[in-house]
């Protein structure tokens, strides 16, 4: 009998040690593969808190998770319930467009549960991957009624000595917010945006060696699109919600769902450069390609006229010329802009035909609005509702319209976010093409809609067709975009213009040159007139009709945001570097092509001593390119294989 009660005892106090050791669990750490990246999450007299390390450098301080919905407060009063075993991240996805065709993931994702005095829960899941990590919210409770997010309370608090390039989140007006204002230029954490509206993802921060990007990811149509905000002087980033007069006041700011529900991605790649430059975190966590079949989404270059010449779209025999000289240079697409529905002397079933015959496909221009927007350009009132959505598509898939541009989106509200997913799923259906401008930044959708091709949310080449400061800011903004924007997803510019379209360029022929290469879009849209193409050389030309718009892998040789940048990418077996120059003064680099093993022609074409001027040189199997660049220049260099030339 005493043998029982002391093995009853031994149970009990057993029991009692593990209940006592759940009960003081309050720090967790979840690391990279590697071992170089690790969050920390602790909770702190009831609130939950993390920081991030990068090779045991901080690089995220102690800042602080949770929200707060109408119905719960899941920001204070917290305490652990339970968290899912570690689980290994391995996996090989093939894109279709991008900066590199073919990812390998490793990583590690958990979820740990947290319960508030109502027994309401929170539960936070983290990816830690080898480059980067992500975290959301996740809400597994169900319920028939809506619930209403009220406050986000996920904090970034950066490290007080670094620096940041960032983006300030504009006013509301009938064109804006679009992520089309300038990159603030390395700036101390701790500035307030221009507009009092915040700073817009991506956002990126450098401490000593460590390089961040914070950006968002994984947006449904049941969520909002969050921006930063910060308080004077402070380097601690809160987020902040769209404004409330965005879209005409149409939907709520704030984002609502029945539940079980989850929270967008708060993302972050972390690393050197380099490794800013080969992210593809906010692709990766979305989730896989919905399509079933997909040999008809096709990237490409394309011919524009809206640019060169504004009305040119309503003008029947100006776009002709513009498929001619994308069938001259072998550029797959040509895009039919704003107002073409105003289109005098032919019609568009008579151009399509026109292209079709020369091989060209069209893209066609719209409108998103609908009564969130008032801007006039036409077509409109077809892409907001679905059936005439879905009737719209219906026609252009029988003229054989290959595209669209649907353009003036201009907010990041939940309503928003929705229309752009409906847009996607029935473009799906019809087999056509998609290119957001007006938008909101990637966010990964394309992983999970491989048909959207590109967007814009940059402050573009377009630019230089109505902004007469513009010039003055695009050799420097050239340099950011790389590090920022572009890392996140694929970006239309609209570069390698050559003409001066309102105040003359800064930057030479070099640098704009080199913008074919710099950018990564899966539509690459030529913003020039016909004739500055056609008056290249031939070397020149036979670059433009080459190069590519998708790549295998991306490697940052030599830059710094807001002063140079040189990038090589890989087609296949053919290297293409492009650099430019963001500064004020000459500038000679020196490539070192044994880094790119195998034996190699290269062609370069650069700077010739004008800004209007360009030379091109053959080179046999160089071991290095030295490469004198003017204030503001830029160059690019192919490398094809020895192998493949003989082969031809």
């Amino acid at each position: 009998m005493r043998k029982i009660a002391n093995l009853i005892a031994l149970i009990i106090i057993a029991i009692c040690l593990s209940c006592e050791s759940m009960v003081k669990e309050t720090k967790w750490t979840i690391s990279s593969p590697d071992n170089h990246i690790r969050i920390d999450l602790q909770l702190a007299e009831g609130r939950l808190e993390y920081s991030v390390h990068h090779q045991g450098l901080p690089i995220i301080n102690t800042s602080s998770m949770g929200v707060v919905r109408d119905d719960a407060d899941l920001n204070q009063g917290l305490s652990f319930l339970e968290k899912s075993p570690p689980e290994s991240l391995n996996e090989s996805i093939s894109f279709l467009t991008g900066k590199q065709l073919k990812v390998d993931v490793s990583g590690v994702r958990q979820i740990m549960a947290f319960t508030n005095k109502e027994g309401k829960i929170l539960q936070v899941e983290v990816l830690v991957f080898n480059d980067g990590l992500a975290f959301r919210y996740l809400f597994p409770e169900q319920t028939e009624q809506k619930v209403n997010l009220l406050h986000d309370a996920t904090t970034f608090s950066i490290p007080e000595s670094a620096n940041g390039w960032l983006q300030p989140y504009d006013q509301v007006t009938p064109y804006t917010p679009a992520y089309e204002r300038l990159y603030e230029n390395g700036i101390a954490v701790g500035q307030t945006a221009s507009y009092g509206n915040g700073w817009c993802f991506p956002a990126l921060f450098n401490s000593g060696d460590q390089w961040l990007l914070l950006s968002e990811s994984g947006i449904d149509g049941n969520y909002a699109g969050c921006h930063l905000d910060n308080d004077p002087g402070s380097s601690v980033y809160r987020l902040r919600w769209p404004e409330q007069a965005e879209a005409k006041n149409l939907g709520q700011s704030k984002p609502s769902s029945v539940l079980p529900w989850k929270t967008s991605w708060k993302t972050m790649a972390i690393g050197d450069l380099n490794g800013i430059v080969q992210s593809d975190i906010v692709k990766i966590i979305n989730p896989a390609n919905r399509l079933s079949q997909t040999s008809w989404i096709k990237p490409g270059r394309v011919s524009w006229s809206w640019l060169s010449d504004h009305p040119s779209p309503r003008n029947h025999q100006k776009l002709k010329s513009f498929i001619d000289l994308a069938a001259e240079m072998g550029w797959e697409y040509s895009l039919i802009d704003a107002n073409w529905d105003q289109m005098e002397g032919g019609t568009v079933e008579d151009l399509v035909q026109y292209a079709k015959n020369k091989g060209v496909g069209i893209i066609m221009w719209y409108n998103s609005g609908g009564p969130h927007n008032d801007v006039t350009e036409a077509p409109r009132n077809l892409m907001h509702q679905a059936e005439t959505r879905q009737k719209e598509f219906k026609r252009l898939q029988d003229l054989g319209v290959k595209g669209v541009k649907v353009d003036f989106f201009q907010s990041d509200k939940q309503i928003m976010m929705a229309l752009y997913k409906e847009i996607l799923e029935d473009a799906a259906d019809y087999e056509i093409l998609v290119n957001f401008h007006g938008c909101t930044i990637p966010r990964g959708w394309s992983r999970t809609y491989p048909h959207l091709i590109t967007m814009e949310s940059v402050r573009g080449g377009e630019c230089y067709s109505f902004d007469d400061s513009y010039a003055a800011s695009a050799p420097e903004l050239n340099t950011i975009l790389p590090f920022t924007r572009n890392v996140i997803g694929s970006m239309d510019y609209t570069p390698v213009i050559f003409s001066d379209l309102v105040t003359p360029h800064l930057t030479t022929y070099g640098h704009e040159l080199a913008l074919s290469v710099l950018f990564e879009s899966g539509w690459l849209h030529f913003g020039d007139g016909v004739e500055s193409y056609r008056s290249l050389g031939e070397v020149e030309k036979s670059f433009l009709r080459g190069v590519p718009v998708t790549w295998d892998q991306v490697e940052l040789i030599q830059g710094k945001p807001g002063e140079e940048v040189i990038l090589a990418r890989r087609h296949g077996k053919t290297w293409y570097v492009a650099g430019v120059n963001g500064q004020d003064q000459a500038k000679t680099w020196s490539v070192d092509i044994n880094r790119f093993g195998g034996n190699f022609q290269v062609t370069k074409i650069a700077d010739n001593g004008s800004p209007d001027q360009l030379v091109a040189t053959e080179i046999e199997n160089p071991d290095n390119i030295s490469v004198e660049v003017l204030p503001y220049g830029g160059f690019v260099l192919k490398l094809t294989p020895v192998s493949s030339l003989a082969l031809n």
